[in-house]
């Protein structure tokens, strides 16, 4: 209890409201970072929370500080059995009342320039972030419908809240940027899938909702620089030939570069509020862009050309000296033939007799 006061004073949650003690939400990927504090925050406002954990670790951590109506419980929305365990622990615990709120959150990034990155990186990736959350929405959507049938027989007031689904997307789920390929394509076919869920789902007065951050502060977007090079460094795409076209210390220079792009990162009470806002409100957005840098990144992506975008971003891994090591080579060759083949001027003394 002490640890989940201290993360709601944090991030200055609202105090708990009785009338949210009634709704059940369930959030995946608990473990840590922003889902944890998720969490966290909705249970201090009073709501029955349901935290989906990965690991045995981060299940074993919750239940050190057991709390009443926080139900840590294992997940992997990866596994078909899994996800029917947890639509089944949902139905019998919510009972009548239904779920409220289903936050889909867990994600995973196991890309990396396209070339070392192998097919079976892109596949994971598609399966976590892409596969995970419509798998979870078709599990619980039964529970969902529950929680319309339960607020029909409560007050006028009260029938105009509806369930929702909220997603952690991400803006790279609009945009692009460089070696970040196989995150953003998991992300952009996440949200084509939602946009065409929220009208199918209009009827049943569902709401679907996107939470777009940029750089967020998390275990996904802040990797520690040694751990991550020996995990690329040891990919099977890391073959002799990637090594001469590209150069040893190509990769270090692309995870510095992630370093410096989540340097300037913004702050995860930004989006642990926007979900809140998101859970609570009466009509919440279709989507929320978190974070100024994401701001940013929507505003550039909506009024340049693709071209003046691409341009931009080579100038800037170029700069910063991510460059194919073959290409310098044919760069500083062709450079140097054109030195050696310039005419040289020469000087000449005339003498007058």
């Amino acid at each position: 209890m002490g640890i989940i006061s201290y993360v709601g004073s944090f991030f200055a949650t609202p105090p708990p409201n009785q009338k949210f003690a009634e709704r059940y939400v369930l959030v995946t990927g608990c473990d840590s970072g922003i889902g944890n504090l998720i969490a966290k925050a909705l249970h201090r406002r009073g709501y029955c929370v349901f935290a989906g954990c990965l690991t045995e670790t981060a299940f074993r951590d919750f239940l050190v500080h057991p709390a009443p109506n926080f139900r840590p419980f294992l997940l992997d929305i990866t596994k078909e059995q899994s996800i029917q365990q947890c639509a089944r622990m949902v139905s019998h615990e919510t009972k009548e009342k239904g779920l409220f709120a289903l936050i889909n959150n867990a994600g995973c990034n196991e890309g990396f320039a396209f070339e070392f990155t192998s097919a079976e990186q892109i596949e994971k990736t598609m399966e976590v972030n892409f596969m995970g959350p419509i798998k979870m929405i078709k599990a619980l959507l039964p529970n969902l419908r529950q929680n319309i049938k339960y607020n029909m027989k409560k007050p006028s007031k009260d029938q105009d809240i509806h369930p929702r689904i909220i997603n952690i997307t991400s803006v790279l789920g609009r945009t692009t940027v460089p070696f970040y390929g196989a995150f953003s394509a998991s992300k952009h076919a996440l949200e084509a899938m939602l946009d065409t869920i929220r009208v199918e789902l209009l009827p049943w007065k569902i709401h679907i909702t996107m939470i777009e951050p940029g750089p967020i502060k998390s275990r996904l977007t802040h990797p520690d620089l040694v751990e991550i090079s020996k995990k690329f460094f040891s990919s099977p795409e890391i073959t002799e030939n990637t090594l001469t076209l590209y150069g040893e210390d190509y990769i270090q220079k692309v995870i510095e570069f992630w370093q410096k792009i989540h340097s300037g990162q913004d702050s995860p009470k930004e989006i642990v509020r926007t979900v809140v806002e998101s859970v609570e409100v009466g009509f919440p957005k279709d989507r929320y862009v978190v974070g100024t840098i994401a701001k940013a990144q929507v505003l550039l992506h909506n009024v340049l050309p693709r071209w003046v975008i691409d341009l931009a971003w080579g100038s800037v891994i170029r700069l910063v000296g991510i460059w194919p090591k073959e290409v310098k080579e044919l760069e500083d060759g062709v450079l140097n033939d054109d030195i050696s083949s310039a005419p040289v001027a020469s000087s000449s003394t005339s003498s007058t007799n």
